[in-house]
């Protein structure tokens, strides 16, 4: 086995393996040609087996799974290699190409524009420049390099992006326009670096992993060209680190965190923002999964800080759950009311007030001259009673139809569950067995009350008969007791007129005294 070196041409084991640079001139962007993707176009500076100087060729990209796509203007380094028709009876080959040479040690482009034009120019051959050098008029440095060329005219050329602080052992990949990837560690901190590194040891020693991908640098404006810089978590456009223990400090967004706080889900502050972590930092955050599920688990906590407002959304159902307590605010301690045992509380509350109004109405005394007629302000309690059915009747406008609770963790029992499901009408309002039948009309559950003009109605009607009492009452005060008798008949007649008008709800007046 030898192994033989030339400036152009390497020669193992009796085959040449030849590089050269070419300029890149044009880039095919196209993709026409399947099996030519990333071609280059190119002129060869130097004689190349029998190409000559200047020649322009076409190569192909050496390697076909990492690429980095050069501009015009770049220098390539170009060897021959097998082509797709290369067979054992016939050895075809074509160009490829290498990643452009670091001319300039920029991570942003490494142009070097008009070297295809340099050469001639002050070659010997060239007339102007042997006539020269004969007068005694020498080249200039600044004269060489002025060819008047640019690099690609639709590269965006950018001032200020700046290579990556490396350390010991790091693997760097680097972007044209600011964005890298860094495969480090923690660095021993005895060594001195020009830009030493944001992270520090924390919980972990030195040599523990990090890989920190960063989109969109931004250093100071006064950063002096081709300046190490370093990733910077809160001013980095984007970012997502990946820590084994490292300390990496940051600015929280939001500075609004009691409950956070109340909770203790913040033990990335008490044990200074160190150990095993994922931080992404941007200007937005979007998680988007198109077919399934996001799913998030924790040992801790979980914990949410906004400067305005947060919102959750769910087309079909929002629930929470939780085997001790739901708090709606910090410490709370004022608990929910269950929406359909309150309405069933105030339905019992509001039958048993329509009970109390219709006894007292009935009500009567004993007097020296015999049971006492219904009470003066009787119009009153029917108006009360009115107004309560009203109240009955509303009830099962009260609950919800978004939101709902439990009265304990776990959910509901089966029974709870499958008495909701089961239920026909939209009411929360059950009966009441303590009531006879007679007590509650059916009407009112279903809130068929009487009219509030009814109502009125009868209750002027029963003003009129007061006074119309007051005045029979005085004439009969100086008759004979069978006269007295004869005027209570007649008030009992009245009343229970009355009473019937009211259960019936008659539209009609039904006090009509006939005369008497």
């Amino acid at each position: 086995m030898s192994l033989v070196l030339d400036p152009q041409k390497t020669i193992f084991n009796g085959t040449s393996y030849e590089w050269f640079p070419a300029e890149v001139i044009d880039v095919d962007f196209s993709g026409l040609n399947k099996e030519g993707l990333y071609t280059v176009i190119c002129r060869i500076h130097g004689a190349f087996g029998s190409q000559t100087n200047y020649d322009v060729i076409r190569a192909r990209a050496l390697d076909a799974n990492i690429k980095r796509i050069p501009i015009q203007g770049e220098i390539i380094l170009v060897t021959k290699a097998p082509s797709p028709y290369a067979s054992a009876a016939a050895l075809s080959q074509e160009y490829y190409y290498t990643n452009p040479i670091s001319i300039q040690s920029s991570v942003h482009h490494n142009g070097l524009p008009g070297l295809r034009d340099m050469a001639p120019i002050f070659t010997p051959q060239n007339k102007e420049k042997r006539e020269n050098a004969q007068d005694g008029i020498g080249n200039k440095v600044k004269n060489r390099l002025d060819t008047g060329k640019i690099i690609d005219p639709n590269f965006p050329e950018r001032y200020d992006v700046y290579p990556i602080q490396p350390y010991s052992g790091d693997i760097l990949f680097e972007g044209r326009w600011g964005q890298s990837i860094r495969f480090g560690s923690t660095v021993d901190e005895r060594r001195q670096y020009p830009q030493p590194p944001s992270w520090k040891k924390g919980l972990g020693d030195t040599g523990n992993p990090i890989i920190i991908i960063s989109n969109g640098t931004n250093p100071k404006s006064s950063t002096p060209f081709n300046e190490f810089i370093l990733e910077n978590i809160d001013k980095d456009d984007s970012s997502i680190w990946m820590t084994s223990a490292q300390y990496v400090k940051f600015e929280p967004a939001s500075k609004f965190t009691p409950s956070i706080e109340d909770k203790s889900i913040n033990l990335f502050m008490k044990n200074e923002y160190g150990g095993n972590a994922v931080m992404i930092a941007s200007d937005r955050i979007i998680f988007n999964a198109r077919k399934q599920e996001i799913i998030g688990f924790s040992k801790e906590g979980i914990g949410f800080s906004s400067e305005k407002g947060i919102s959750l959304d769910g087309k079909q159902v929002v629930e929470f759950e939780s085997e001790q307590k739901i708090s709606l605010g910090i410490n709370a301690i004022s608990p929910i009311l269950l929406g359909d045992r309150t309405i069933n509380w105030l339905a019992k509350l509001c039958r048993n007030l329509i009970f109390l109004c219709e006894s007292i109405a009935k009500e009567t005394h004993p007097t020296g001259t015999g049971p006492s007629g219904a009470p003066i302000n009787i119009g009153d309690f029917i108006k009360t009673k009115s107004n309560i059915q009203s109240l009955l009747s509303d009830l099962d406008t009260l609950p919800s139809q978004l939101a709902f609770v439990n009265e304990k963790p776990g959910g509901p029992s089966k029974v709870e569950k499958q008495k909701a499901q089961d239920r026909n009408e939209p009411t929360y309002i059950e009966p009441d067995e303590d009531f006879q039948a007679g007590d509650q009309p059916p009407s009112v559950i279903k809130g068929d009350v009487p009219q509030s003009a009814d109502i009125v109605s009868l209750i002027t009607e029963f003003k009129r008969l007061q006074e119309l009492e007051g005045e029979i009452y005085g004439e009969l005060s100086n008759k004979p007791t069978d006269e007295e008798a004869e005027r209570e008949k007649k008030q009992q007649e009245i009343l229970d007129r009355f009473r019937n008008a009211e259960n019936n709800d008659d539209r009609e007046n039904p006090l009509d005294l006939g005369g008497g």
